[in-house]
């Protein structure tokens, strides 16, 4: 099965089909499955965007919309040179905080912010909140599990809602030795993720089973640097991380900042699309928190990638939930497939060309 089509962004799109004048999309990773094309400007409006998700800043250009790969960093736009900013409310409150926050400046006189989200999410606070914020209460209208509201600019009622300084990176304490630079926007990033830790507690074992030393580490969706930064220490001459997540990028870079006695670099791909060499080994905690089990299309993305980017010797080390089916998923990619380890949360899967 495929992804289906987020309700609360289909209810922006349907809103925003009779909006004019200019427009800001900001776009984060629920924009999955949208449509650009209805997204884009038309004679009465004009429309652009900005994501901080690689993939969906392609897809917005590839409709023709104007679009920046950033983390959500607005400072290019001019204030109050925008009619209206339509924003689908993220996962984490410092994200929307920010959004909100920013908008304040963006908008005309008069122009509106366009909220959408599920209760469950708190859009129904993030709309209150941003009506005091602008000096304007609204009511947020249902449809389903979705809603929606329309907040215009009157003034300012309010100091800004805390969004913890989302802009910066800061330094994390996430183990007794362990200090990395990391930040809001990022998936746990003030923690280290147990399905990492799994995987780095087993990679001694898992690299004694090449018959020479492996000298090239691909980290496949690398976050804030947990696992290419550990297995800085295994012997590895060349590491590379890559993510499409533009806060990790600037938290990866950051730390592997003091690898001096390694080469390695950081790159912006879509689960490693725009990367031409291969690697002896590719580590990888895929984005597969829920849900993969009826999303083939990322299953295919990470695995078909995987493929193509491990030498003809290399070998590639997956960390997944133990309901995921990863080494089903796998057979048509690979030869060889073994369950290394399963704690009854986690299991790691090897893979082999």
């Amino acid at each position: 099965m495929s992804r289906v089509s987020d309700k609360s962004i289909s209810l922006l799109l349907q809103q925003f089909m009779d909006c004019t004048g200019h427009w800001l999309i900001v776009a984060d990773e629920n924009w999955q499955v949208s449509d650009w094309l209805a997204a884009g400007s038309h004679d009465q409006r004009t429309s652009t965007a900005i994501s901080n998700r690689l993939e969906i800043a392609r897809g917005a250009k590839a409709a023709g919309i104007d679009c920046q790969f950033n983390d959500f960093d607005f400072s290019a736009y001019s204030d109050n040179s925008f009619d209206g900013v339509l924003f689908r409310v993220s996962k984490e409150r410092a994200s929307s905080h920010h959004v909100i926050n920013q908008s304040l400046k963006l908008l005309k006189p008069n122009g509106k912010l366009v909220l959408s989200g599920e209760k469950n999410e708190g859009v129904k606070s993030y709309v209150k909140q941003a009506g005091k914020l602008f000096g304007n209460p609204v009511n947020s209208e249902k449809h389903g599990r979705a809603y929606i509201a329309s907040i215009e600019l009157h003034r300012n009622e309010t100091a800004p809602l805390n969004d913890k300084n989302y802009a910066a990176l800061r330094p994390v304490q996430l183990a007794d030795n362990l200090n990395l630079e990391s930040k809001p926007g990022i998936f746990g990033w003030d923690k280290i993720d147990r399905g990492s830790a799994f995987l780095i507690d087993h990679l001694p074992a898992f690299l004694k089973d090449y018959k020479s030393a492996p000298q090239t580490l691909l980290d496949l969706g690398c976050g804030y640097g947990y696992i290419a930064l550990s297995a800085s220490e295994f012997g590895f001459n060349r590491i590379m991380a890559t993510d499409n997540n533009a806060a990790a990028l600037l938290a990866v870079q950051e730390n592997l900042n003091p690898l001096s006695h390694i080469e390695w670099d950081v790159l912006a791909t879509d689960a490693g699309d725009d990367i031409a060499e291969t690697f002896d080994t590719i580590l990888c905690n895929p984005p597969f928190h829920s849900g993969f089990a009826v999303d083939d299309q990322l299953a295919i993305k990470f695995l078909s990638q995987t493929k193509r980017l491990l030498n003809r010797s290399g070998r590639a080390l997956f960390v997944v939930n133990t309901f995921i089916p990863l080494e089903h998923k796998a057979k048509p990619y690979f030869t060889q497939i073994d369950v290394m380890a399963n704690n009854g949360s986690f299991k790691l899967i090897s893979l082999k060309r």
